[in-house]
């Protein structure tokens, strides 16, 4: 798999991924991109495939990104906890001014 260099702003990009926690820092990196809209490259998604025993020791439960891979792949779901993050829309909705609509509901 190539290893997408523009996940590793705070530092230099490995040059291989060998262990479970390089791949798991990897796993973070790239799930943490796709939860603000980054969606990752077709190749990162044909490597990701193979490391469901990274997915499973290292799991991401506030992440939509990682719960959206393990479906992506049919894995059993694993334990959701509510994201930190907004959603990618409403990130921008925030930026241009816009709202949702439904501030007569409140």
């Amino acid at each position: 798999m190539n290893i997408d260099a523009s996940l590793y702003p705070d530092c230099d990009p490995p040059s291989h991924l060998e262990t479970m926690e390089a791949k798991a820092d990897y796993l973070q990196r790239v799930c943490g991109a796709f939860d603000l809209g980054l969606v990752p490259a077709r190749d990162t998604l044909k490597g990701l495939k193979d490391w469901k025993e990274v997915f499973d020791r290292f799991p991401i439960p506030s992440s939509p990104a990682y719960h959206a891979l393990r479906a992506l792949y049919r894995w059993e779901e694993t334990l959701r906890l509510p994201s930190l993050t907004k959603p990618h829309y409403q990130i921008l909705d925030d930026i241009e001014g816009r709202s949702d609509g439904c501030e007569h509901l409140v």
